[in-house]
């Protein structure tokens, strides 16, 4: 079978790719860069050249695919312009829909993110909730709006399914949206932590595996115009900080800021330097409740999750490994580079 792939040099889709082309499908991925060393390389994976916003790369690159794995986007939360955003991951998912539609696919699974629910209650959001404030990026926004499309498309009889992800970890590229396993190390290896403190808010954590065979199931079992988160349990920061620091030989420091002073600390850090991530907004992202059900998945799909402690010694195995610090360059936990398309499930 011949699958298309975009955001094959991202986080998830690096290695969703893999996992096809494990199964000996023949691949067709389209990437802006043909040199990244994120790409997935086989005998059965075949590369073009190309971007979602420019529909005339995408005819080739999708033409006699049965299936579409749907994963590019600008995932990144500040100091990228709005237009990007609406450019790539809105407009450039209908130029992917549209192909798709015109290419008489089977069936195609977009990867949104659990980011277009927003914080949460205590208990668990389900699919079926709405969101309950205000969206707190234009990247929430984008990929709002870029389901909603996918459901449109669904109605003009593209079989087309949606994942929503949560914050995603485990091994893999180290990759702008690998934000957590940013965080895992830089838990690890630093003997003083500076970390907000915010002990008692919960988020949902996805072992990356998960996650893949989540995107499989979907392609398998899914409904078209259907959304599916695909979690894992729901940790409080403490819990996750003790659960990293539990696998250190020696244990570091942990100074817990508190979040006015770091909302403090990220204003003054923007105003000297706008290249910065940590801004007062992100900071206040992470200092509320994510805590969401994949029940629907399990029902539905089959879908499994790992648990936390065995997918973070798995994770923390890889951090440490000679080849991942050879192949990655020191993760920094607050500052990152210039915009990337890449999957993004922040």
């Amino acid at each position: 079978m011949r699958i298309f792939v975009t955001g094959a040099t991202g986080y998830i889709g690096n290695q969703l790719v893999k996992q096809l082309a494990a199964q000996e499908e023949e691949i067709h991925l389209l990437v802006r860069d043909p040199r990244s060393p994120h790409l997935p390389a086989g005998r059965n994976i075949r590369v073009f050249k190309g971007d979602i916003t420019d529909p005339g790369s995408i005819a080739p690159a999708i033409k006699g695919c049965a299936q579409v794995y749907h994963c590019a986007a600008i995932a990144k939360f500040s100091g990228t312009v709005t237009n990007a955003f609406m450019e790539v991951n809105v407009n450039g998912t209908k130029n992917v829909l549209a192909a798709a539609l015109d290419a008489s696919v089977q069936k195609l699974v977009f990867t949104s993110s659990a980011a277009v629910w927003g914080p949460t209650l205590q208990a668990p959001f389900t699919e079926e909730d709405e969101r309950i404030g205000p969206f707190e990026s234009e990247y929430d926004r984008s990929k709002y709006l870029a389901e909603t499309l996918v459901k449109e498309f669904a109605g003009r009889g593209l079989n087309a399914v949606i994942v929503n992800p949560t914050r995603v970890y485990g091994p893999g590229p180290a990759t702008y949206s690998n934000a957590v396993n940013r965080m895992i190390n830089y838990i690890l290896n630093k003997k003083i932590v500076l970390f907000p403190n915010m002990d008692q808010y919960i988020t949902n954590y996805t072992y990356i595996e998960d996650i893949v065979n989540g995107h499989l199931l979907a392609m398998e079992k899914g409904k078209a115009g259907e959304r599916y988160i695909l979690g894992g349990e729901n940790i409080s920061y403490g819990q996750l900080l003790q659960s990293v620091r539990d696998h250190r030989a020696v244990k570091n420091l942990i100074l817990k800021l508190p979040v006015p002073l770091l909302k403090t600390v990220a204003a003054l850090a923007y105003f000297l330097n706008k290249k910065t991530e940590l801004t007062p907004s992100l900071v206040s992202r992470f200092a509320k409740h994510r805590i969401l059900s994949s029940e629907k998945a399990i029902v539905q799909l089959g879908y499994r999750i790992t648990p936390f402690e065995a997918g973070l010694q798995t994770t923390i195995d890889s951090l440490k490994s000679k080849a991942y610090k050879k192949r990655n360059s020191p993760p920094k936990f607050y500052q990152y580079g210039k915009d990337q398309v890449s999957t993004g499930t922040p």
